[in-house]
């Protein structure tokens, strides 16, 4: 009987030590998945966080005088002392907004500074650039001189304000619509590429007008190839790693049609364009 009751205690205990044990793996088990799933959403969270810490600012608040100071001495011509800009047409490119992203961009600001000029002093720019006709072809013709604009840059980050007072000379090269149509920085008519200039005279035989629509002396091909081979060898601007040829609204199944001629020198300062322009037709 003895031995009966003793085995009975002995089972009773083993079962009782299996079900704490089998509770305290279930608790584990919970305890783990709980632990992996917080983790991962504080690590969200923490992430976002991180992530919203490292965004760079909309506008840097740095001081922008030095960047304006320093555009102006590095852009206003040696000989006039004027900033030049190159645009096209007057309706499309010569508006305020161009201006002052040809201005921000060459003063290398944040685009969210803002670059104003009074209204009614654009306006009276404009209309003098308007009034300057077709522009030039070769350095030094075609400009609009204009003195003590005042320009005010603003940093809406910091509110810093700098006024400036620039004289600009605008260009007025019409071809550029189809390479820079919204405007960029010009060179000094003096610090244009000299061998471009010299070549510009030998253009000039090729420039239509009202009483003469058409050049007929050309007898090549009308392929574009076959006539920038004829222009380059006409400059004598055969140096393709220096200058540029484009050929502006060329097109081979309309001859007859005028065509813009437009040489550009390839090692102008960055940011900048050299060119030297006719309007033909052949």
């Amino acid at each position: 009987m003895k031995k009966l009751i003793a085995i009975i205690l002995v089972a009773m205990m083993v079962f009782a030590l299996v079900s704490c044990a089998g509770k305290t793996g279930d608790s584990g088990k919970d305890t783990s998945k709980n632990t992996e799933q917080d983790t991962g959403k504080e690590t969200e969270k923490d992430t976002g966080k991180e992530t919203e810490a490292d965004t760079e600012p909309a506008v840097s608040t740095d001081p922008i005088e030095p960047l304006i100071d320093a555009f102006i001495e590095d852009n206003e011509c040696v000989t006039h002392g004027k900033v030049d800009i190159i645009f096209n047409f007057a309706g499309d490119s010569f508006t305020m907004e161009n201006l002052a992203n040809v201005i921000r961009d060459g003063a290398g600001l944040d685009p969210g500074i803002t670059v104003e000029i009074d209204e009614a002093v654009f306006e009276d720019m404009k209309q003098n650039y308007q009034d300057s006709g077709d522009g030039g072809g070769a350095a030094g013709n075609g400009f609009v001189w204009v003195d003590d604009v005042p320009v005010t840059f603003t940093n809406p980050a910091t509110e810093e304000v700098v006024e400036k007072e620039i004289d600009f000379s605008f260009r007025k090269c019409l071809p550029s619509a189809e390479i820079y149509p919204d405007g960029v920085l010009g060179t000094c008519p003096e610090d244009s590429d000299a061998t471009m200039k010299m070549a510009y005279s030998k253009l000039i035989p090729f420039t239509i007008s009202a009483e003469t629509p058409n050049y007929e002396g050309y007898e090549g091909e009308y392929t574009e190839e076959a006539v920038k081979a004829f222009f380059r060898e006409a400059t004598g601007l055969t140096d393709e790693d220096a200058y540029d040829l484009t050929l502006v609204y060329f097109d081979p199944e309309t001859r007859g049609e005028s065509f813009y001629v437009v040489f550009s020198y390839k090692n102008a300062p960055e940011g900048k364009f050299d060119p030297v322009w006719i309007e033909t037709a052949f």
